[in-house]
């Protein structure tokens, strides 16, 4: 967030918000295992997104590949993922989050 550099940025075409929050939320994870990033925090706005990720699973009816994948990751490592933190991001305190990019 210092910086504002873009690390990631996907179209997941026709899903839900809270579909695309907890892919974000994957990714970011990804990244952090990937890259050692410290801290290894993650910020949503979405309480949708930070309980299924805590849960390593969706309760999206809408299932396709990438929910399947995403879910069969966090479990897969859960290890590492237990290490990073979700906290919800205080949009009232903060203002919007940058990764909505403007658009709410």
């Amino acid at each position: 967030m210092a910086t504002g550099q873009l690390l990631f940025e996907r179209n997941i075409g026709n899903q839900t918000i809270n579909i695309g929050e907890f892919l974000s939320v994957v990714e970011a994870a990804k990244y952090i295992i990937e890259h050692r990033y410290s801290p290894a925090i993650i910020y949503t706005d979405s309480m949708t997104a930070l309980t299924w990720f805590r849960e390593k699973r969706t309760a999206s009816r809408k299932k396709n590949a990438a929910i399947k994948k995403a879910e069969v990751f966090l479990k897969a490592m859960t290890s590492e993922i237990d290490k990073i933190q979700v906290l919800h991001w205080d949009t009232a305190a903060w203002g919007e989050i940058p990764a909505d990019f403007g658009e709410k």
